[in-house]
Order: C-alpha cells, then structure tokens, then sequence
C-alpha cells in the first residue's frame, strides 16, 4: 500500500513540476523587467504562507514549531538558505528555454541521492550502502545522471551555434546555461538531504511533515516580505501579484508548492528512490515546451530524453518489487 501511495506522490510531483517550469518560463517573457527574480519570489512567499497556514488550521495535534525547529535544525537552515538560491536561480528561465533550465536542474536528481546515501552512513542510519543502492537502482540513477548531464551540454552547444548568445561571451562560454539552474540544482540537493535525513521514517528521525512544510513556508514568507518591501523602495509602488502579467509566476508558485508538500510525505515514504524519479519531469517540459511554447528539440535530445525515462523505469521497478 505504502508503494502505490509513494509512486502516485512522486507521479503527481512529475505532473506539476513540469507545469511549474513552463508557467516559470512563460512568466519571465519581459526579460527586461526589473527585480523579476524576486518578484518570482514574493509570488512564492504568498503562496507558501497560505500553504503553511492551511497546516496550521487543519492539523490534529498540536504545533510544536519551536521544538521542532531546534530538533530538526537541518530544515530550519535550510528554510533560510533555500529562498536566497531560489531567487538566484531564477535568472535561469530568462536566458535559457524551460528545455534548457529543466534537464541542467535535473542533474540533483542523481547526485542529491548518492550524496543522501553518503549521509545516512556518516549518521550510522544503515549499516551498508548495499541495503539502499541495489545493483537495478544503482544502474538507473548513473542512466539518469549521465543523460541528463549529455542532455544539457547538447542543448547548450546547439545554442551557442545558433549565434543566439554573440553579443554575451559569458553565455558563449555556457555559463548562462549552466550557471543558473546549478544554483537551483544545488538547494535541491540540499533539500534531499536535509528532507531525507529529517523526514524519512526508516532511515531518517521520521520528523512530521507538516512541520517541516510549516516551517519552511514561513521562514520563505518572511523572505518574500522583505523582497516585496526592497521592490517597492527601488520603484516607489507596490508590486501586485495578483495581476495578469503575473498570473503564470503565481500559477506556477502554486503547482510548485504543491509538489513540495507532495514531495515531502513521497521523502517520508522512501527519500532514496524519490529524486531519481523526479528527473524524468524534464521529459514533460520538453512536450510541453514543444507543444505549446514552440520550443525545438532535436533528435540527440530525444535520445537522451529515452535514456532518462529508462533510467527512471529502472529506479521504479526496483523499489516497486
């Protein structure tokens, strides 16, 4: 039962993520905009505050924050340094395609599993790495990894040919398509970890989901507070997130979060085989970029496009058996 309630998480998850990055990118289409990172931002914060909210109202047992934000003081951490790279990381969707930024994020997905693995043996939560990287799963995540990371550089090189960046040697240099979505791939890294160790109930200390949603969502809103007050100091109004022009970057906050706190109770169910699966949302970014942002993807992209989703398979019928 556990299993089919953990994959239908992490299908949903996949769904709504890619719809986040195409919302995400169809907001950013006035690349001339001022503060739109943190404009993205403050969309975010309303959103994860009403989210954190909801937790707060609905949830049966009482709310230990201050307990469990010293307890579990990884995620607490991580609620401060997550909404700085958010921000960051934002910059991504205004250079590269939601075909670019997609796949390079995606790089987490591998990467974040083995370094939780890492983590959980420092911990001495599992006496051997053999329990949790199984020789199928093992195969899967390095499918996964590698064409992802291939996936991102036959992207990059096909733009850089285009003449698209001749102006911008820095993003000659693939720096505007790496840079940005590694800062993303980064925090999600860290989120694996610090989700995993904290939230995981075989492996990690089985901490509440809703606190650690809660206390994320709050420490995020507070950031976003201080964004929309810095905006309206530098343009002398108020920035409205509720207007059409921001209708996808608020759209996009809410498939975002949602998947977060899908996300949150798949870690709690099984936070080593979570992440490889999530790399497969990339492959509905590029239908749907295609489809209806218009978007070009070319044949060795579908390769490597093949080599994710056979990947993913693998990860999934090893923890499904």
């Amino acid at each position: 039962m556990d299993k089919t309630i953990w994959i239908l998480l992490v299908a949903m998850t996949v769904l709504l993520w890619a719809s986040t990055s195409l919302l995400y990118k169809k907001g950013a289409e006035d690349v001339k905009e001022k503060f739109i990172c943190l404009k993205y931002s403050v969309c975010i914060g309303v959103v994860f505050f009403v989210i954190a909210l909801a937790y707060l109202i609905i949830r049966n047992e009482p709310f230990t924050i201050w307990e469990s934000a010293l307890r579990f003081w990884p995620v607490t951490l991580f609620g401060i340094i997550y909404p700085i790279l958010n921000t960051v990381s934002f910059k991504g969707y205004i250079y590269n395609e939601a075909t670019v930024e997609s796949p390079v994020e995606g790089i987490a997905g591998g990467t974040s599993t083995v370094l939780l693995i890492i983590v959980y043996l420092a911990l001495g939560r599992v006496d051997s790495i053999s329990k949790l990287l199984t020789p199928v799963r093992t195969t899967g995540i390095l499918v996964i990894l590698i064409c992802v990371i291939l996936l991102s550089t036959v992207r990059n090189k096909e733009a850089k040919q285009s003449g698209k960046y001749e102006n911008k040697k820095w993003m000659r240099l693939g720096l505007g398509t790496l840079i940005f979505p590694v800062i993303f791939a980064i925090a999600d890294a860290m989120e694996t970890i610090v989700t995993g160790v904290c939230l995981d109930k075989k492996y990690g200390y089985a901490m509440l989901e809703g606190d650690s949603i809660i206390i994320i969502g709050m420490e995020y809103a507070i950031f976003a507070l201080g964004f929309w007050i810095y905006i309206f100091a530098k343009e002398k109004k108020a920035y409205n997130p509720f207007t059409k022009k921001s209708a996808p970057r608020l759209l996009g906050a809410i498939t975002d979060n949602v998947a977060i706190c899908l996300y949150s109770y798949a870690m709690a169910l099984n936070s080593v085989s979570t992440d490889p699966i999530l790399a497969v949302y990339p492959v509905f970014v590029m239908i749907g970029g295609r489809i209806f942002m218009k978007e070009k993807v070319s044949a060795p992209q579908y390769v490597f496009l093949t080599g994710i989703i056979a990947g993913s398979v693998l990860v999934v019928l090893d923890t499904a058996l």
